[in-house]
């Protein structure tokens, strides 16, 4: 057995790692050291404000972005080359989704030597299934199958949920280290979802830094779970958006802004992904959904184990989750109840950039008639995909303006690349340049084509606004295609409305619902 030991964080004595586990630890942050020796700190400074930008859809079942800093565009660009490549490789081995993938051969045959990255996640989440006292358990693969395959339909049976269970025995894994060897049970159907995205995200992180050591700065984002390192595009560190947990829409505006600095960040809970009709996560004791968290963000040291940890939170009680992050160094956590509850680790303060004012939040304008209590607009926004050649998905920009052509609130703005961006030329020309100055806002993966946002009545700096006139814009462009651009005129006052317009080249049909919505 290797005596090769790389850990992560330092865990106090109630959850400490045995000798074997250190063996077998995560990508460290650590790891990897840039060479910056020679530059200044003016040339650091320098660097930093030098960010490149890069999006990519169908990644993961989900989306990538990337931001990278004090490195030339064409390091960058053989960078994002490098990240696109691991990804791939690692989705190759991890993918349960997949069925030429190295963990359904597991799944399937039972027992196989692994590759180095399988192992590695196999027993980290074994390793993980201990630490937690059975939370975080990636042996429900056959489980979870049986409830998507019930659809919500019939909901499975306690008989079936329990005999499931109770194969589920401590012994019915076995990891060979010295030969790299995985056998299991027949019962085990391997899922490390919650496990090995985060593992991807460190890994890729890491190899960028080691083949493109220019780079200065470096943010991985797949589907809103994130790793940061190095120098951000502000001075002042990376500021990574958190989404109210009790709001899904597409445009929602953050509810705190974290400063973090080396750290990843990564959520869990039941608007992430829905399984049958209902939250995805199960109760790894009982079998069921998990229902009492509304959402729980993890912030830590890598994301493999800030991934885990989220699930693991899920499955126990806020004075059991919040006691288990107190036990590690270097990871907060906040806890979102269905029920409005909120519970947070006595560091997660500390994150925070910008604690949300509630003053200034509930200002309301005494010039003229008040915004209607309760009511939104709400837009539904259908973006279909074009059957063409080398299609690209377009970039969208919303916004609402007053009776005298004013801004008052960008709603949306989906693509960061201002080479194309601006190919939206009146949202562009106007306003593109009071585009907020978050380096990504962490919040579930949207589906593809189907969006929905909502205006609330307040104006870009949260303040309410008066009823009246306003205009809504919907401005989209797309490489290599077509250009649309389309308003409602939105009469506030407290009567509901609805508006419809007709579908054109690069945008679908869209409503406008102006509604009491509580």
């Amino acid at each position: 057995m290797s005596t090769s030991v790389r850990n992560f964080y330092p865990i106090r004595a109630a959850f400490k790692l045995t000798p074997l586990v250190m063996a077998i630890a995560l990508i460290s942050p650590l790891s990897v050291h840039a060479e910056n020796t020679g530059q200044t700190l003016e040339q650091l400074d320098q660097a930093s404000l030098q960010s490149h930008r890069f999006h990519r859809d169908h990644v993961l079942g989900t989306s990538l972005d990337v931001v990278i800093t004090g490195t030339s565009k064409q390091e960058a660009t053989r960078a994002i080359s490098i990240i696109e490549k691991e990804i791939a490789h690692l989705d190759q081995a991890l993918s349960t989704w997949r069925d030429d993938s190295e963990i359904s051969t597991l799944n399937q045959n039972k027992s196989i030597q692994a590759s180095p990255e399988l192992f590695e996640v196999i027993a980290a989440c074994e390793n993980m299934r201990g630490q937690t006292c059975g939370a975080f358990d990636a042996r429900l693969g056959q489980l979870i199958a049986l409830w998507e395959k019930s659809q919500g339909v019939v909901e499975l049976d306690q008989t079936t949920r329990q005999q499931v269970l109770k194969q589920l025995k401590d012994n019915s894994v076995v990891l060979d280290h010295n030969n790299q060897k995985i056998s299991i049970d027949s019962s085990v159907q391997f899922a490390p979802d919650a496990y090995a995205k985060g593992y991807i995200i460190d890994k890729a992180l890491a190899v960028a830094r080691q083949q493109v050591p220019s780079i200065q700065g470096l943010l991985i984002d797949i589907g809103g779970d994130m790793r940061v390192w190095g120098n951000a595009p502000q001075k002042s560190g990376w500021a990574i958006g958190v989404q109210d947990a009790f709001n899904h829409f597409d445009n929602a505006t953050p509810q705190q802004v974290l400063n973090l600095n080396d750290q990843a960040v990564a959520f869990s809970g039941k608007g992430y992904r829905n399984l049958a009709g209902q939250t995805h996560l199960l109760n790894p004791k009982t079998g069921l959904p998990l229902n009492q968290v509304e959402q729980c963000v993890v912030v830590g040291t890598c994301a493999a184990d800030s991934d885990a940890l989220a699930t693991a939170l899920t499955a126990m009680t806020p004075s059991e989750g919040i006691e288990l992050i107190e036990a590690l160094v270097g990871y907060e956590a906040q806890m979102t109840m269905s029920n409005g509850q909120m519970y947070q680790s006595s560091g997660w303060n500390n994150l925070i950039q910008t604690p949300q004012n509630a003053e200034m939040l509930t200002v309301a304008s005494t010039a003229s008639a008040k915004w209607p209590a309760g009511y939104q607009a709400i837009l539904d926004v259908n973006i279909p995909k074009i059957s063409v050649e080398k299609y690209r998905a377009p970039y969208v920009s919303v916004w609402v303006t007053d009776s005298d052509k004013k801004i008052v609130r960008t709603l949306a703005v989906w693509g960061q690349d201002e080479k194309w961006i601006n190919s939206n030329y009146v949202w562009w020309r106007r306003y593109g340049r009071q585009m907020p100055n978050l380096d990504a806002v962490a919040k579930p993966s949207r589906q593809p084509g189907q969006y929905k946002l909502a205006w609330d009545g307040k104006d870009d700096a949260g303040k309410a606004v008066a009823a009246g006139q306003y205009q809504i814009h919907v401005e989209t462009s797309r490489e290599h295609g077509d250009h649309s651009y389309q308003t409602f005129d939105l009469d506030v006052k407290a009567k509901a409305a609805n508006q419809t317009l007709a579908a054109q080249k690069e945008i679908g049909t869209l409503k406008l619902n102006f509604q009491k919505v509580n």
